[in-house]
């Protein structure tokens, strides 16, 4: 998806740039950049089971919560997947996050019965690490393309300004 996104983007700043001038053109760079990054981050979320631990990666944070903590798994009216801490806590998983697809394919319903039937498999064997833990999430692809972003608008925002006056 990302290398169709380049390959549209690069088109349409050629055009830009064929038109109204490099000095136009080139700002379509930074955007794709931004957009690569965020497609980054929503493509890399995801549910992992782990023998003592569920990790829910969110675009943003991770969270890692030790299976001892967890309630159970259910799905909102909206078709989010939610991992049940207690009565008040709860954490959605934005890797099931009820798309059009999940409404089809139920894969939100699927994914709330692997993990109902992981916690019923037993319980981890150690309550010594019960906390849970919350981590930013690091995706290298989509942090790299952030900041490439901020470079190049950075470096085009310095040329325009320099330029301008010739």
């Amino acid at each position: 998806m990302l290398v169709g996104l380049g390959i549209g983007m690069l088109a349409a700043v050629l055009k830009v740039t064929s038109v109204n001038g490099f000095r136009t053109g080139w700002q379509g760079v930074p955007i794709y950049l931004a957009v690569a990054s965020v497609m980054g981050r929503i493509a890399g979320c995801k549910v992992i089971l782990r023998d003592d631990a569920l990790l829910v990666v969110n675009p943003l944070r991770t969270h890692i919560v030790p299976k001892v903590l967890i309630r159970g798994a259910s799905v909102s009216d909206d078709g989010t997947l939610e991992v049940n801490l207690d009565e008040d806590r709860s954490i959605a998983a934005f890797a099931f996050g009820g798309s059009l697809v999940d409404r089809f394919r139920k894969t939100s319903s699927g994914a709330e019965q692997e993990i109902n039937s992981w916690l019923r498999s037993g319980r981890a064997a150690s309550d010594a690490e019960a906390d849970l833990r919350v981590r930013w999430t690091r995706c290298m692809p989509a942090d790299l393309a952030f900041v490439l972003c901020g470079v190049v608008a950075g470096a085009g925002a310095i040329w325009m300004a320099l330029s301008s006056g010739a």
